[in-house]
């Protein structure tokens, strides 16, 4: 009963936890035990399950549902005062992630028990290393969908969705690494419909060959990913898409009309944009934050953004329009607008693109790492070292700079004379 009561020690004395408790069993005709009652003390009292991504990795009480994905065996050891001792860990997970959870000692047996594939309701202390020790369990008639199923997607007809929808962004083609190793690619794109605006995923970008923004399609096969907060489906395999003589304007919500906790699509200006600040991921990887605000005809919010976003962010002034972002309050309570993944930043604004050849000195700015000639700096996407000159050559777009060769510069004698006169007559 403690463990329970420490979940909600912060909003009652444990006399009160107790009397609400066998309130529950008595209610039920004493056919629910106390640790079922309890438990619907918790839902009650809105300590919801939690998501297992979202767990925290400090020592702490958690509460959350769970479905059993794998059964490790049982691992004996010899303690400092020579008694044996007994671990047993067991693989969980829903749809947000995955998990471990540890049974010790007498508490190994319980494991026994519980079939793969069944969805149990945990109480643990949660720990580093994504590890849940096992304080008090049981198993439901519930079923929750996890990241390992088959399908990945749930709320889809068995053949899967079919959409009638007009092209209205398309993103770039992106490539992963997965599971088995092997090298998949992805290319995100933004439809419209009479219901609003969502993102289309497609595994195989050469689905989309042949159709351009502003075509209508009709596409069958889809899966609708019940892990987004927004409408996003995926096309896999079984996908087919065909042109159809549909047309639908992108629905936006204007900035002063946006509430917490929602997903939207927007349209307007970027500007104010600050440093990117590189941090590593709960998985190891390394990613990137950047702040900047959003401005429309309605009015300014404030706008972070994340991952490939951040480490190469739109222009300043660039009209951008964001699909399946997420509206949240900051730690101040005030609205801002998250565009992370599962969001899909299109340029409205994009300008034509060049070769060009550039000799200059890599300097880091507020907008990333560039190259600077003493007439331009351009943003570049190479990690070139700091305060070196090098020379080179790739497609200029505005003030983007892909880079395709390079070699380091080092200017003569009369290059950096020549360099300085110049700079006396400015």
């Amino acid at each position: 009963m403690r463990a329970y009561y420490s979940l909600v020690d912060d909003l009652f004395p444990f006399e009160t936890f107790q009397t609400l408790v066998e309130e529950v069993a008595e209610g039920s005709g004493n056919v629910f035990d106390d640790r079922t009652s309890a438990m619907i003390v918790l839902r009650r009292a809105g300590r919801k399950h939690q998501k297992i991504a979202r767990l925290p990795e400090n020592p702490t009480n958690v509460h959350f549902f769970a479905k059993v994905l794998h059964k490790g065996d049982i691992t004996t050891f010899t303690r400092e005062d020579e008694s044996t001792g007994a671990v047993r860990k067991i693989e969980v997970g829903d749809d947000s992630g995955e998990i471990s959870l540890v049974f010790w000692d007498e508490r190994v047996s319980v494991v026994d028990d519980i079939e793969t594939g069944t969805v149990i309701e945990v109480v643990g202390k949660a720990g580093s290393g994504r590890e849940v020790q096992v304080i008090d369990l049981q198993k439901t008639v519930c079923d929750i969908p996890t990241r390992n199923d088959p399908e990945g997607f749930a709320g889809s007809s068995p053949n899967g969705d079919t959409i009638d929808a007009t092209i209205v962004a398309i993103g770039d083609v992106s490539t992963f690494v997965r599971r088995d190793g092997s090298e998949g690619t992805r290319m995100d794109v933004a439809i419209a419909d009479a219901t609003g605006t969502g993102v289309l995923v497609l595994w195989n970008p050469e689905m989309l060959d042949g159709f351009v923004l502003g075509d209508g399609i009709h596409a069958s096969g889809l899966r609708r990913n019940s892990r987004s907060a927004g409408r996003e489906y995926s096309a896999g395999s079984h996908a087919v898409i065909e042109k159809a003589n549909v047309r639908y304007p992108p629905l936006f919500t204007e900035v002063s009309a946006l509430q917490p906790d929602t997903t939207i699509s927007v349209s307007g200006t970027v500007y104010d944009i600050r440093s990117a600040r590189e941090f590593t991921t709960r998985k190891g990887a390394q990613s990137w934050v950047r702040n900047a605000e959003f401005r429309d005809e309605s009015g300014t919010i404030h706008l972070v953004l994340w991952g490939d976003n951040a480490r190469n962010p739109p222009a300043e002034g660039d009209t951008v329009s964001l699909f399946n972002a997420s509206c949240k309050n900051d730690r101040r309570g005030r609205p801002e607008i998250q565009v992370s993944w599962g969001c899909l930043l299109s340029c409205d604004s994009v300008p034509p693109s060049e070769t060009v050849n550039v000799c200059g000195m890599i300097i880091q700015t507020a907008r990333g790492r560039c190259i600077d000639d003493g007439h331009a700096c351009l943003i570049i996407d190479t990690d070139l070292p700091f305060g070196t000159e090098f020379c080179v050559e790739g497609t200029r777009t505005g003030d983007r700079l892909a880079i395709d060769s390079y070699s380091e510069y080092t200017r003569s004698k009369d290059a950096l004379t020549e360099r300085i006169e110049s700079l006396k007559k400015e």
